[in-house]
């Protein structure tokens, strides 16, 4: 995340995470995780209705990319976690580029939970980047 952030930075870009979870659950885990960007809590799920993102099925986790992606963080460290009451662990994430006056320039909608976008294609992506 830090290097990623500091590329858009080089460029003129802050990010900005977006998370469902209640502001009491987000201050504790930012107290144990340090992450390079700024996080805000969404328990509302405003912003993810604002940018279109959708639910996905329950049979979305037993596709092979996503169990891959599971399979990478539980051998990262990570372990499986029982969802925390009020948030939807269907709910799918996004990636948005947004200019100075609030314009969407560039916007991927997650069609499961390990699909992401690439870093690069996201700085393609920002107004005036150098094409590759």
């Amino acid at each position: 995340m830090a290097a990623a952030r500091d590329l858009f930075a080089a460029r003129g870009c802050s990010i900005l995470a977006v998370c469902q979870a209640q502001p009491d659950h987000l201050g504790a885990f930012l107290s144990r995780a340090r992450w390079d960007v700024p996080v805000v809590s969404d328990p509302d799920r405003t912003a993810y209705r604002a940018f279109g993102l959708e639910r996905t099925g329950r049979l979305t986790f037993f596709r092979p990319k996503v169990l891959a992606g599971y399979l990478r963080g539980l051998l990262r460290g990570y372990g499986l976690k029982k969802p925390v009451a009020g948030e939807d662990v269907r709910q799918l994430g996004g990636d948005f580029i947004l200019d100075r006056a609030g314009g969407v320039v560039y916007e991927y909608r997650s069609a499961d939970p390990a699909d992401r976008p690439a870093v690069e294609e996201l700085q393609e992506a920002i107004p005036g980047a150098p094409a590759s």
